[in-house]
């Protein structure tokens, strides 16, 4: 059985931080992230994350300690620590700390963006492709979002040796005091870029405008909001990005008003038009005009559907009605003889 304890190179009454304090500094040394031109770099680190799964175990060290044959079947898999990456996450706070995996631990999520947008009654009803243009966070070209100019990734910071903590002891009355204190380096993510991009300074995003096209989908109203994934802020240093928010503000239409899916429109009907009937071309809010049969003796506020001239259902080819609101109109001003006309029809017993 190998000897763990040389391999580590502690002593055989080392402490548990002595063993992970070992590990740590010849994980860094050994990982094949900083070996890539070894072949064999891959076996010596696996042979130093089984001497540390061992000693770090209270129980295997013990066996081993005994001399008690160790199944081979416990080594990064099926107890304990499951994996290399288990390991490397219980010590380092991560899965790995060169090239692009540490670039995991540092990135982040962009921020999810809010923005408005306002339509015509005519963009809600029937749906439309609307442009709009915000600022927000974008990937950095030059780096293309890496926060890298070149491409080398991150490094362990060799200020806090990538803990992300810095511990130092002070002399107090009480004796000797342990603080411990974020990183300033790495600003506590325990890495640091090796070359940052002096276009973003290693953040991987800048502030600019954005512009897309948002499909306006038919049957939306005032105060909906539509989700688009993705299209928020950039993700820092390649993170995935935020979603973008669209808050819709529907403008009221001069002649149109929406209730539901309906549509409710006034229809200007002359006094003797309501009397006697008529037929009158009524406008459509999709542009165009309905003939349409004014009954005789229609009522002032009394209303004609036309059916499936209405809003698009949301998700469906359906559309509601459209409702003309009979407003019956009075006239003002009168010449000698319609004054005569409508005495005498008065005369005749007419309201």
């Amino acid at each position: 059985m190998a000897d763990y304890y040389r391999i580590l190179g502690v002593e055989s009454d080392a402490s548990s931080n002595d063993i992970k304090r070992a590990f740590r500094r010849l994980a860094r040394e050994t990982h094949p992230d900083a070996n890539p031109d070894d072949p064999e770099a891959e076996a010596r680190f696996r042979q130093i994350a089984e001497a540390y799964e061992v000693l770090s175990d209270p129980q295997k060290r013990a066996a081993y300690d005994r001399g008690d044959q160790l199944d081979p079947s416990i080594f990064f898999q099926g107890m304990g620590m499951s994996s290399l990456d288990d390991i490397l996450q219980s010590v380092f706070g991560h899965s790995s700390f060169f090239g692009s995996g540490m670039q995991q631990t540092v990135s982040g999520r962009g921020r999810d963006v809010r923005v408005g947008l306002t339509l015509t009654l005519e963009e809600a009803a029937f749906g439309a492709g609307k442009p709009l243009v915000f600022r927000t966070a974008l990937a950095c070209d030059p780096c293309e979002g890496a926060g890298s100019s070149n491409g080398s990734g991150f490094l362990a910071c060799g200020v806090c040796g990538g803990q992300g903590q810095v511990r130092r002891a002070r002399q107090s009355f009480l004796g000797s005091l342990m603080t411990v204190t974020t990183c300033q380096t790495c600003q506590g993510e325990g890495s640091v870029l090796a070359d940052p991009c002096e276009q973003c300074f290693g953040e991987g995003v800048q502030e600019g405008e954005k512009s897309l096209t948002i499909n306006i989908p038919p049957g939306v109203e005032d105060g909906n909001r539509l989700r688009m994934a993705g299209e928020g802020e950039a993700g820092r240093r390649g993170g995935y990005p935020g979603d973008l928010h669209i808050d819709l503000h529907v403008v009221p239409h001069p002649q149109f008003e929406r209730v539901g899916h309906d549509l409710v429109s006034d229809l200007k009907v002359g006094m003797v038009e309501a009397a006697l009937g008529t037929e009158i071309e009524a406008p459509l809010l999709e542009g165009g005009t309905k003939r349409v049969k004014v009954p005789s003796g229609s009522q002032h506020g009394e209303t004609i559907r036309i059916p499936n001239k209405g809003v698009t259902r949301v998700r469906s080819s359906r559309r509601g009605d459209l409702y003309l609101r009979i407003k019956v109109e009075v006239p003002t001003k009168l010449n000698r003889n319609q004054r005569k006309l409508l005495q005498e029809y008065s005369d005749a017993g007419g309201t």
